[in-house]
């Protein structure tokens, strides 16, 4: 078995360039001239724009975050092998020096990346109160995220994620581990709980995802959340008015 190669992150001076160059002489449209209160009504304002620009090209230091994450994460790559190709697959992967620490994978999602453990890594595998529980922390990147190759495939989908995920953990030597996803990362981590329940013990989320109940299924609940919502009413004041309206503006809206 392959075993995990260590990774530095390393953008050549070249690529550097070519983003600094297309940064520079980016056109901005003109935008729309609106009140404050709607200035980001229709999208970010140029003004906004303008000024990101101008720290892109001005202030923003690559090289220092670059260095930054290379001295702080220890970062690894290893090929696994899921429907039928073979990925080299980015993760961290911090151990802890404390007796009883647990296998924690840390996966992010959709538009996040790797780097979300990292304000965090340290509290998790070196714990600083007596008697918190330590971990040792696998952070992979998504499979075509950051430095992990994607598949070649038009149906390679969640479950795949979910063991690629699975299949990486037992390669460290995990053989039971525990599961923390946000966004994508969430409904990945829910499939490793269902489809590998004996290595996988224990699922946390930070991002839940549940439609209206089945009217075929559980026709008694569904008719309860209608009648709640009934009784609710549409204000934004009510719990559904707040549900419908972070769905509506908040979501859909963006």
């Amino acid at each position: 078995m392959a075993q995990p190669m260590p990774f530095k992150i390393a953008v050549s001076e070249e690529l550097l360039s070519f983003i600094n160059q297309r940064v520079s002489t980016a056109r901005l449209p003109p935008g729309v001239e609106l009140p404050e209160k709607d200035a980001w009504s229709l999208g970010v304002p140029p003004a906004t724009v303008s000024e990101l620009r101008d720290y892109w090209e001005k202030k923003y230091d690559w090289q220092a975050v670059e260095a930054r994450i290379n001295g702080h994460l220890k970062m690894f790559t290893l090929p696994i092998s899921e429907a039928g190709e073979t990925m080299k697959i980015h993760f961290v992967h911090h151990q802890s020096d404390h007796e009883g620490a647990i296998p924690l994978l840390f996966q992010h999602g959709w538009p996040g990346n790797f780097l979300e453990v990292e304000k965090i890594i340290d509290s998790l595998t070196n714990p600083k109160e007596p008697g918190q529980q330590a971990f040792h922390v696998v952070a992979p990147s998504l499979p075509g995220f950051a430095f992990s190759e994607g598949s070649k495939r038009g149906d390679f989908w969640l479950k795949n994620m979910a063991a690629v995920d699975h299949k990486l953990m037992l390669a460290l030597g995990y053989d039971t581990y525990v599961v923390q996803g946000g966004d994508w990362g969430s409904m990945i981590a829910r499939i490793m709980g269902i489809d590998y329940p004996d290595h996988c013990v224990a699922v946390h989320v930070n991002a839940l995802a549940a439609g209206p109940p089945s009217w075929w299924r559980y026709p008694f609940h569904l008719a309860y959340l209608i009648i709640w919502a009934i009784w609710q009413g549409k204000g934004k004041d009510s719990d559904f008015g707040r549900m419908m309206w972070w769905r509506e503006e908040e979501v859909c809206g963006q």
